[in-house]
């Protein structure tokens, strides 16, 4: 699939959901994936194409929040993730919740491995985890503060040294390539980032380790 095909539907799905949140209407992460939902068919794509909570086609037991079947002739899988302070303001375990970002990107990279789906992370925050991954001392720059189409090799060393709240969320360390699809600042406070997810293949592994 051309890098661009999903741009359109993309665009528009950034715009609706700016206008929910504009209007400070009550949003969950399901909220989020019938927004984007909405765009696929306002671009016409066909509903029986669509499956929410697939199962994964690498990972028994798993399943993916959206794959999409033939889309200009390939298959699409999503995964989708928003994140925002608890009710009445208190604290959540932030760094518990990033390695729950990288779950959700091992997932799509083995999706990818597997399948050869086209895969993206739809990443909605609010400011909380906007922070988090902008402080340095986390060390989550290089992904979060990624340039719009440009690509970011993961491999099994960014993993070292990782706080232990955060490795309990993945399984093991994994190499992917994550690509900046788009990068957006959006109402209330909230930030969306759209990431391209797939398995690194020999020429990426040998431009990073040389």
């Amino acid at each position: 699939m051309p890098s661009d095909s999903m741009k359109p539907i993309f665009d528009d799905f950034a715009e609706l959901l700016d206008s929910r949140l504009q209007g400070d209407i009550p949003t969950t992460e399901d909220s989020v994936r019938y927004t984007l939902f909405a765009s696929m068919l306002h671009h016409r794509m066909r509903p029986d194409s669509v499956v929410l909570e697939c199962p994964h086609p690498a990972m028994p037991g798993a399943q993916l929040d959206t794959r999409v079947f033939g889309y200009c002739e390939h298959d699409v899988a999503i995964e989708f993730k928003y994140d925002r302070r608890p009710p009445g303001g208190k604290n959540s375990n932030r760094t518990q919740k990033a390695g729950s970002v990288f779950r959700d990107l091992f997932r799509l990279q083995r999706a990818n491995k597997e399948t050869g789906d086209t895969c993206y992370f739809i990443y909605l925050t609010d400011m909380e985890m906007h922070g988090y991954f902008n402080n340095p001392e986390n060390r989550h720059q290089e992904l979060y503060a990624l340039a719009p189409h440009a690509d970011l090799l993961i491999n099994t060393s960014y993993f070292s040294n990782r706080p232990k709240s955060f490795m309990d969320e993945l399984d093991d360390p994994f190499e992917a390539v994550i690509t900046n699809r788009s990068k957006r600042t959006l109402s209330g406070g909230h930030h969306l980032r759209i990431y391209g997810v797939r398995a690194p293949d020999l020429d990426s592994r040998l431009s990073a380790s040389g």
